[in-house]
């Protein structure tokens, strides 16, 4: 291990049972408890909740989902209320599998999300702080670094982005029981490694499963102290093999499906460089390590915001200042040689389309076409830039103090950053400098204090993490926006008329709608214009709410006939490609035909005033919109997709045939009745009662899809695709109850090869137990 001191002495040990040594082993935690606590008391508090970029859009809804069908005492297999019915467990994020998932099985689904959310933020410091300290650094440089990686920009980002934050923060425990491992030997070590990598798998950040692995593997080539012979390097592969294949084991519950999943993805055979390389890392972005954007009341703001997939990557100006003396002084040191080539390595990967190697590598790794949004490898330089600050941090303090770094050499580089700092005030106009000046003097002043004996070595480190928590609490204060609770709840007007209806009809919401641009605040003529404002984000999240915006009508019981889903399948593509190109008369036989009762347009049924402010939109209502489930007495068989053709024709009834991708032999009568007699949903299920006089076909309009199963009287039955995107049981003359089943492709084998590879780890366990055993 690199440069560790932790080997106590036999008085050390004994003193560590003593009462003064426990606080002052615990006072570090508190001290971080602390921090935590006065940043996140908002949320905290339980009055606010997270409502962010895909939190509201995505999160929300999904864990909504989650703990409803928790709660029902079921798993939530299949997502009902988007694209006319999708794959709930494959997409991956939903974290059905994923162990903090567990938190949804409380009561309080508010309480639940915010707390879900939350302990991520308290992993992340906690293991950072472990780490460090296991690494040798002193107490309060390893509190310097959590600190960091709690209130720094990139994380505190990221976590609106919350499949690929919650499956980030794992990555210090992973490092360290890893390493542990490969001191100590100890098979407890590589198994928790292992467990937590299926974490990352399983939280829905499989990126973060293979940078971490990377790595981890990088490091113990190049940071582990032996002659890495052939045979060490053969070692260490194996070892890093098992990592690999004991949490692929334990996450094959999860990727098997989601494997299975992406053949009818639009993205499973890879996504184009320009797609892949969408919200790059500008290069001027890269002026935020010194002087952020401002952030302050950014979500309140009117002001333009700029689409990035991070709202900032400042992790505070005096890490970076470290940085900085790392790549000239501590040059030697090979953990700072090893984390500052990572650094560099992250921000080049991370400046995406911006970068002109990163084609070729887009065009010749495998898989690496899977994945969009280069700003994802900021993973490698944000935690690069934490270990570095710790342990440069004990450095510094140390050759100052000891007089082996002369005092103007800290004052040169902050000087430096100042004159950088100005220069950047100069060139944009949304950033603030005085306080990035006061920082960089407190800093300047505290170098100059401890190299000539005006400061002790505790009181600078104290000093510095007080300094660097005021910079971050300012610069970063705003990164993660919250609203009150009531955003969500009750339900909007619009909800309360349409919500509760998932089972019977769905909704369509004008794609004519422009949200992003402009509202209109208050009536002003009779024509009906308004004064126009641009939206802020917080404004643009209650619009989107009351508008009942993709997704986000889920948790009022609301279906939708298309939706927003970073995963979107080939069939809900074509069907919102065919609807684009369509004529208006056609875009409203496909959404009648698509079960779609009704439509919120781009008007107001109620104008906006001052005590409505957004006012409330107009919806239409399509009263020949085809029911859920139906019965029909005559099939047409023809090609695919050309199908769609004939179903979206007005000439076209679908209430008395369906068209079928193959002949099914049906006896035909010209007298064909039939009846539905109920349709009852749970969730993977649906159950119908039908009763009709001859044979017919009973066709269901949701999404057809491999995985489902129908018996009808108990007896199983093919399921056809009816309409090219729905599905079709034919029936017999009778009574009878027809019952649909879902369990997704793969997920039995993915469930047995998780808990054989679970028997395995205990048996693995119980053998190490006894061979150690006298």
């Amino acid at each position: 291990m690199p440069n560790r001191h932790l080997s106590p002495n036999s008085s050390a040990s004994k003193s560590r049972s003593s009462p003064l040594k426990i606080i002052e082993d615990a006072l570090p935690f508190a001290v971080m408890l602390a921090i935590f606590v006065l940043y996140f008391w908002p949320i905290l508090s339980q009055e606010n909740i997270l409502v962010y970029k895909d939190i509201s859009q995505f999160a929300y809804p999904m864990k909504w989902y989650l703990w409803k069908v928790w709660a029902l005492g079921e798993w939530p297999f299949w997502y009902p209320h988007i694209f006319q019915g999708i794959p709930f467990l494959p997409l991956m994020h939903t974290g059905i599998f994923y162990p903090p998932s567990v938190l949804f099985l409380l009561k309080d689904f508010a309480l639940a999300f915010n707390t879900y959310f939350l302990f991520h933020h308290l992993v992340l410091m906690i293991s950072v702080y472990v780490l460090s300290r296991y690494w040798g650094v002193s107490k309060l440089a390893s509190l310097f670094s959590a600190v960091i990686a709690l209130l720094g920009g990139y994380f505190l980002s990221l976590s609106s982005i919350y499949n690929q934050f919650h499956s980030a923060v794992w990555f210090p425990l992973i490092l360290l029981f890893y390493q542990k491992h490969m001191e100590k030997k100890g098979v407890g070590y590589l198994l928790s490694a292992s467990i937590l990598v299926a974490f990352q798998v399983l939280g829905g950040g499989p990126e973060s499963a293979i940078f971490s692995v990377l790595m981890i593997y990088v490091s113990s080539l190049f940071l582990i102290n032996d002659e890495n012979s052939i045979r060490q390097v053969i070692e260490k592969t194996f070892k890093m093999l098992s990592v690999v294949l004991l949490a692929l084991g334990l996450s094959a519950v999860q990727w098997i499906p989601t494997f299975h999943f992406l053949e009818h993805l639009t993205r499973g055979e890879g996504i184009s460089y320009s797609y892949s390389t969408e919200g790059s890392l500008e290069p001027g972005s890269l002026t935020d390590f010194i002087l952020p954007e401002n952030s302050q009341g950014f979500f309140s703001s009117e002001k333009v915001q700029k689409k990035t997939f991070l709202k900032s990557i400042y992790m505070g100006v005096l890490p970076f200042f470290i940085l900085l003396i790392g790549m000239i002084w501590f040059r030697k040191d090979l953990f700072v040689r090893f984390w500052m080539i990572i650094f560099v390595t992250g921000i080049m990967l991370s400046l995406g389309r911006y970068n002109p190697l990163y084609f070729y590598i887009h065009s010749w790794v495998p898989f690496f076409d899977l994945f969009r949004y280069p700003p994802k490898f900021f993973f490698f330089s944000a935690f690069a830039l934490i270990f570095l600050s710790g342990r440069g941090l004990d450095r510094l303090v140390d050759d100052l103090a000891q007089r082996r770094m002369r005092w103007n050499i800290p004052l040169a580089f902050l000087l430096l950053l100042a004159v950088l700092a100005v220069l950047i005030f100069y060139y944009f106009d949304d950033r603030r400098i005085i306080e990035t000046l006061m920082i960089l003097g407190l800093a300047a002043s505290g170098c100059l204090a401890i190299y000539f004996n005006k400061m002790n070595q505790k009181f600078f480190l104290i000093f510095f993490l007080l300094v660097s928590v005021l910079d971050l609490m300012g610069k970063n204060g705003m990164l993660i926006p919250f609203v009150h609770k009531t955003f969500y709840t009750p339900p909007p007007v619009l909800a309360e008329r349409m919500g509760n209806r998932a089972d019977e009809y769905r909704i369509f919401r004008d794609r004519k709608i422009k949200v992003s641009k402009l509202v209109g605040s208050q009536k002003k003529s009779d024509e009906g214009s308004f004064n126009q404002n641009a939206l802020s984000p917080l404004d643009r999240k209650f619009v989107l709410r009351d508008e009942l915006h993709h997704n986000l009508g889920a948790i009022y019981n609301i279906a939708y006939a298309d939706g927003r889903e970073t995963m979107l399948l080939k069939d809900s593509a074509l069907w919102e490609n065919i609807f684009t190109a369509s004529s208006p008369d056609r875009k409203k036989i496909i959404l009648m035909r698509s079960n779609v009762k009704y439509q919120v347009v781009d008007d107001y049924e109620v104008f906006p005033s001052p005590g409505l402010p957004r006012g409330i939109k107009k919806v239409e209502e399509f009263r020949d919109a085809l029911p859920r489930a139906f019965l029909v007495g005559r099939s047409i068989h023809g090609r695919e997709p050309h199908l769609l053709n004939t179903y979206y024709d007005e000439s076209f009834d679908p209430l008395q045939e369906v068209l079928l991708s193959g002949e099914v032999p049906l006896q035909t009568q010209n007298d064909f009745s039939g009846q539905l007699k109920k349709i009852t949903y749970s969730p993977n299920s649906v159950q119908l009662l039908t009763d009709q006089n001859a044979e017919g076909f009973l066709v269901l309009l949701d999404t057809w899809f491999p995985g489902w199963e129908v018996k009808v009287d108990g007896e199983p039955e093919q399921i056809h695709r009816g309409n090219y995107f729905y599905r079709a049981v034919k029936l017999s003359p009778g009574s009878h109850t027809i019952k649909f089943s879902y369990v997704p492709e793969g997920f039995k084998m993915g469930l047995g090869i998780s808990l054989l590879t679970s028997v395995l780890i205990l048996a693995w366990l119980l053998v190490f137990r006894l061979r150690k055993s006298p």
